[in-house]
């Protein structure tokens, strides 16, 4: 099976690298705590989709399964949430996360698509034109290190 995901892997990221697609971001040896994973600045096609979005849709993939440890109420989850800063570098926080779905405390490899409201960030950050988007991934704990990538993000 390990086989199987990392020749899947390897061919999504060929197929990207000759369809000259790049990762928007990509996060080796995440250890689980908190931390910002700063986007860039937006390509003027994304912008276009944030002017009136009531969501921000991204793509994550993890190369590998990622057990999660439990948190101390005995809870598991690995979280995202989403800040957009524009040209006046005004940091607008979402006031929501995105869960990434597990299935008996493991988040399997592969591709999940996920969606953070924009409620907490203004109208005004969202129509600007200079835009540099971050996401703040956040977990319970993980039993080991995980890697993932940032494939795509919109607005919705």
């Amino acid at each position: 099976m390990r086989r199987i995901c990392t020749l899947f892997i390897a061919l999504t990221m060929a197929s990207m690298a000759i369809a000259g697609l790049k990762p928007l971001a990509s996060v080796s040896k995440y250890d689980g705590k908190f931390t910002w994973v700063k986007l860039g600045f937006a390509s003027a096609e994304t912008v276009k989709t944030l002017v009136h979005a009531k969501a921000i849709v991204f793509d994550v993939t993890f190369s590998h399964d990622v057990k999660l440890k439990k948190a101390a109420n005995g809870s598991q989850w690995f979280t995202f949430i989403v800040a957009d800063q524009g040209s006046d570098w005004k940091w607008n926080q979402a006031k929501a996360s995105a869960i990434v779905p597990t299935s008996g405390g493991t988040i399997k490899a592969g591709k999940y698509t996920l969606s953070i409201p924009t409620a907490g960030i203004s109208a005004k950050a969202l129509a600007d034109k200079q835009q540099s988007i971050s996401l703040g991934p956040s977990s319970s704990g993980l039993q080991a290190p995980a890697s993932f990538t940032i494939e795509r993000l919109k607005g919705q």
